[in-house]
């Protein structure tokens, strides 16, 4: 098909010309020379046109055709991590730290979130969202045509506000608050009081203990199966992050003895942990688009998004690397950024129909 004639001007690029296209864009350029650190049609050209063995009369949409024909497309950076290894400092240098337990932590906590609920546990995440400062906020909205909404270029920097998140992926249930500061003295008071209400409405623990609602049956470390021998029966199952605060031996002990067991997620594996996904969506309803100078409507802000949230939750289910991608028979799933969390919506009865019929076709 590309050698058959057609209407135009013919092609002057060869597979010589087109091959030295792709190799200059391979090229890392230069910010001294080439004016730029990342090349963008009309630099690319321009390196083309100067270069000694370059091609003096090409144009930016013989660039953008040759690119597109050989697999390139323009794209925007993500932020990318390995779950597991960290960054840290010490003495001075910069040093790579490696969870060694990250297989077993991440297998643990996709199978609470898959099977949790089933065995009779209340599957619950937890994380600090913020600091959330009184500074124009950025964010789209409805406007008249030619007359965007208009955000104040200078601000004054003030006090800063953090949430405090308690969340069931399964029913969408939501507890926060917002605070000041995070700090143990905080935040252990705040856990405790919301894990004990929680504890009284999840029934009581079995007197016979099934499989898979004992310790052992999730504490990835070696001694788990005494922990059987001295605390009650598991009956919550909380996922956080690996905080140092959430390490304290007191906290930690609390937790045992009310039959909380505590799944901490990996080094850089925040995407394992639901929370995350919700936090970017009580920010984005409550602060996106607006700018206040004192921190106190900023909490109240907060607060009445994390109400509203509440009056219509939204359930969320796993949709991590174990679980199924494609969409199911009668039910499709949409992404939530954040996390691995997505949240399932069912197609209405009377366009299943349809649906099997494009499928049949």
């Amino acid at each position: 098909m590309d050698d058959l004639p057609r209407r135009g001007h013919p092609r002057s690029y060869g597979s010589t010309e087109r091959t030295r296209i792709v190799q200059e864009l391979r090229r890392h350029p230069l910010r001294k020379e080439d004016g730029t650190a990342t090349w963008s049609l009309a630099t690319l050209r321009r390196a083309l046109r100067e270069a000694p063995d370059g091609l003096p009369r090409v144009s930016t949409f013989t660039i953008l055709y040759t690119l597109h024909e050989a697999g390139y497309s323009w794209q925007k950076s993500r932020t990318w991590c390995e779950t597991g290894k960290t960054l840290r400092k010490k003495d001075g240098r910069v040093e790579e730290s490696y969870d060694e337990y990250t297989q077993e932590k991440t297998a643990v906590i996709e199978r609470a979130y898959l099977i949790g609920e089933q065995l009779g546990f209340q599957v619950w995440c937890e994380d600090e969202a913020g600091p959330y400062q009184t500074i124009p906020q950025p964010g789209s909205s409805w406007q008249v045509e030619n007359r965007p909404a208009r955000q104040a270029h200078q601000y004054l920097r003030g006090e800063t506000a953090k949430l405090l998140t308690l969340f069931r992926p399964a029913t969408g249930e939501l507890r926060a608050e917002v605070v000041q500061q995070s700090t143990n003295a905080i935040l252990h008071p705040w856990l405790q009081r919301e894990l004990t209400d929680i504890l009284k409405q999840c029934p009581p623990a079995p007197e016979t203990v099934p499989t898979g609602r004992r310790w052992q049956d999730w504490d990835i470390y070696p001694a788990a199966e005494q922990l059987d021998r001295f605390f009650p029966p598991v009956r919550i199952l909380l996922i956080w992050d690996n905080l140092a605060g959430h390490k304290s031996h007191s906290l930690v002990q609390w937790c045992a003895e009310h039959g909380i067991l505590l799944l901490s997620t990996p080094n850089a594996g925040s995407w394992l942990n639901m929370a995350e996904s919700v936090q970017r969506i009580i920010k984005r309803r409550a602060l996106q688009g607006y700018h206040t100078y004192d921190v106190e409507i900023l909490k109240q802000w907060l607060t009445d998004a994390v109400a509203g949230w509440n009056r219509r939750p939204t359930p969320f289910i796993w949709g991590g690397k174990r679980h199924a991608r494609r969409d199911r028979a009668y039910a499709r799933r949409h992404r939530v950024g954040g996390s691995g969390a997505t949240a399932a919506y069912v197609i209405p009865r009377r366009l299943r129909s349809v649906r099997y019929y494009r499928k049949a076709a």
